[in-house]
């Protein structure tokens, strides 16, 4: 699970709640000064109608799928798909580009992407064609990932501009059936009551659009890099660049900390393999 999300989602919704309880003189008072079912209807009715009106149909079904990627925890780990590249480097030089069919077919990494590029260079295509039907398979990505979060910007403009409408109609509604009997008590309430449909504009475009919205931008900008990433090895080995000349390339992707993670990993396994070629030594001199 992602708990980042789940929590800075949760605490919005407690923060506000707590806002909300805290400033009323009783509970009662809050829930009657809070809840307005025709402003329920106007702001979020308006804003999903609204929405509908302006995302194809498909768009609109995927959004349980954004909710379970948003759900989903993080476990991108860039050095994972720099070391599958310099396998496949280190095959290609040893046996040719044609044995990196069978090669990625068997890498622990299993990405399509991948595969889709490396069949490129496998199929004999010219270095600037392949680099430019990559670059044209990311241009198409990022426009699908765009229409994901494009249904939540959408929903998130159209949630205050509902919002200002119920509180407009709640001012006329007000105005035109004002007792002058009432007093300032009378004014108070008809006013309290307009402009909840602000408060619910305000609350559905901050606390649930923009944040899912934003989450995704994020997400599609981590995956963007793998992509280029991916791009910039396979086009490395097409050139018949040395395996550790790669691996220093694509390790600019990296942060500094992960960089040295990464060589501290490469160490230890280095230091495991010259650990275990000393004990089958020692075995064949006993032996």
């Amino acid at each position: 699970m992602n708990l980042s999300f789940i929590i800075g989602f949760t605490a919005a919704f407690i923060l506000v709640i707590y806002g909300m309880v805290s400033g009323g003189s009783s509970t009662a008072q809050v829930i009657k000064s809070f809840i307005d079912i025709p402003s329920v209807f106007i702001t979020f009715g308006g804003t999903f109608s609204a929405t509908i009106m302006s995302v194809p149909m498909k768009d609109l079904k995927a959004i349980p799928k954004h909710i379970k990627l948003l759900l989903k925890k993080e476990q991108l780990n860039l050095n994972v798909y720099i070391d599958s590249i310099v396998d496949l480097g280190k095959e290609a030089r040893l046996k040719g580009l044609l044995a990196l069919e069978e090669k990625i077919n068997n890498l622990e990494l299993q990405d399509d992407f991948l595969r889709y590029c490396v069949m490129l260079i496998v199929d004999a295509v010219e270095p600037s064609k392949v680099r430019a039907q990559i670059e044209n398979e990311i241009e198409l990505i990022e426009v699908r990932h765009a229409r994901a979060w494009n249904v939540y910007d959408k929903c998130g403009s159209f949630g205050p501009a509902f919002g200002m409408l119920g509180t407009l109609i709640g001012l006329i509604n007000m105005l035109a059936n004002m007792d002058p009997s009432g007093g300032a008590d009378a004014l108070g309430k008809g006013m309290s009551v307009a402009l909840v449909t602000t408060f619910y504009g305000s609350a559905l475009a901050n606390m649930i659009c923009a944040p899912i919205s934003n989450r995704l931008k994020a997400k599609h900008d981590e995956e963007m890099i793998v992509k280029e990433l991916m791009m910039e090895g396979v086009l490395s080995i097409q050139s018949g660049e040395n395996p550790k000349y790669i691996k220093e390339k694509l390790n600019s992707y990296l942060a500094q900390k992960d960089r040295e993670t990464g060589m501290d990993t490469e160490k230890q396994s280095g230091k495991e393999k010259r650990s275990k070629s000393k004990k089958n030594k020692s075995q064949a001199n006993e032996a």
